[in-house]
């Protein structure tokens, strides 16, 4: 086995790996979102996902243009060699355009196409406002469920549009079972109930 053999074999496992994690966690979003739930993790569980995918496919891709074309080198009759060559050429092309869609859609994923701001209070509890990346039109405030999850609440309009929230100075106040989340000149209360306490 050659070095370009090798690389290419450990590329594609390596692709294969990250395929298996993408796979588990947006499994795990999916689950959770199922149940109105957000899981974060540092940042939302589906943009994490979406990281594995992208690296699996740019590894998967890396891989390929190594290992087939060794392969196909070790065919030793001309026309079989040519034929295999150039269908292997044609399949790659026909391939392009959909997993290039996938793949822009993978990378917008794993970027982000919103705003995800995580907002802590003196005492530790915390809440995340999401906001889609198109218009800003939509915000969303979440509370903790558990460690790792977060509960949607409701729509937060107060805060939706321009300027965006992460570039506001928020701050979130706890007062007994009240939530109070202050951003700019506005000010949104969190009712005990929708806290979950």
């Amino acid at each position: 086995m050659s070095r370009r053999e090798a690389g290419g074999t450990a590329l594609i496992v390596a692709a294969a790996l990250c395929a298996c994690a993408y796979h588990a966690i947006y499994g795990a979003y999916r689950a959770a979102a199922r149940e109105g739930l957000l899981l974060y993790i540092g940042i939302p569980a589906d943009s994490i996902a979406f990281w594995f995918l992208v690296v699996a496919f740019l590894s998967g891709a890396s891989g390929l243009s190594l290992l087939l074309p060794a392969l196909i080198g070790r065919i030793r009759k001309k026309i079989p060699r040519r034929t295999v060559g150039w269908l292997t050429g044609v399949a790659a092309a026909a391939a392009v355009p959909y997993f290039g869609l996938v793949f822009l859609f993978a990378a917008l994923g794993a970027f982000g196409i919103g705003d995800t701001v995580k907002i802590v209070a003196a005492d530790g509890t915390s809440v995340l406002v999401t906001q889609d990346g198109f218009g800003g039109d939509s915000a969303v405030l979440h509370t903790e469920h558990d460690e790792y999850h977060y509960k949607r609440v409701r729509d937060a309009p107060e805060i939706s549009g321009w300027p965006r929230v992460k570039d506001q100075e928020c701050r979130l106040d706890s007062a007994g079972n009240e939530l109070q989340l202050l951003c700019g000149d506005k000010t949104l209360l969190v009712a005990p109930d929708e806290a979950g306490v």
